[in-house]
């Protein structure tokens, strides 16, 4: 019997550990809409990515001017994306593995929760970002937004929740936002130029200094 209680406890000692889950939702309910740079509320399925920016060093200066969507995404590790341990999307009316706005609060809105995230997925206390788009497709997407907030945005410790509120907003690090905190405000987005017109202003830029030259003579 001993040994059997023995052999019981070694095996039970040698089973897997698995860390508790953590939950993360993200809310406009009685808080900013997000909209375009214009002041469009945004559509039902425009895209809203949940995670952590690389902050660090020169990196907050690209995540602020850089148009670049694969330099901006290097920076970035998501929630759910089907990324192991990094939980699943619970939403109304979606289907998919990233948050979107969704009509079911209105144009502008989005109510949805990022859940089953195993508690080692990041530290604890880590800031937490919203990374919004104007498009379905964020690669497509013609505008952007970062967003975030200095208190209640952060990854909660294991077996705890956490809900990201756009009231709480007040750390814009791509976008703007139009004033005091009430229901009609909206947090805008940064317009991403086409690759045309980017290549037209770099153009436009290196003949400058020719036209001056000319000018002198």
């Amino acid at each position: 019997m001993k040994a059997f209680v023995f052999l019981f406890l070694a095996l039970l000692m040698g089973l897997p550990a698995h860390a508790a889950t953590v939950s993360i939702s993200l809310s406009s309910n009685a808080g900013p809409k997000f909209a375009t740079s214009g002041g469009s509320l945004l559509v039902n399925g425009s895209v809203i990515r949940i995670g952590v920016f690389n902050v660090s060093g020169l990196n907050l200066s690209t995540l602020q001017t850089s148009n670049d969507y694969g330099l901006v995404e290097s920076l970035f590790t998501p929630l759910a994306e089907t990324q192991p341990n990094g939980g699943t999307v619970t939403q109304s009316g979606n289907s998919s593995q990233n948050l979107i706005i969704n009509s079911l609060v209105g144009s502008g809105n989005v109510l949805g929760q990022v859940s089953n995230i195993e508690s080692t997925y990041l530290a604890a206390g880590t800031q937490l970002y919203a990374w919004v788009f104007n498009d379905a497709n964020p690669a497509l997407s013609t505008e952007w937004g970062i967003f975030t907030a200095t208190s209640g945005w952060n990854f909660p410790n294991a077996l705890g929740s956490e809900t990201l509120a756009t009231f709480e907003v007040n750390s814009i690090i791509r976008g703007s936002t139009t004033g005091g905190v009430t229901t009609t405000d909206q947090l805008r987005l940064s317009a991403v130029p086409e690759p045309g017109s980017a290549l037209l202003m770099l153009a436009a830029a290196a003949l400058l200094p020719r036209r001056r030259r000319l000018t002198a003579l």
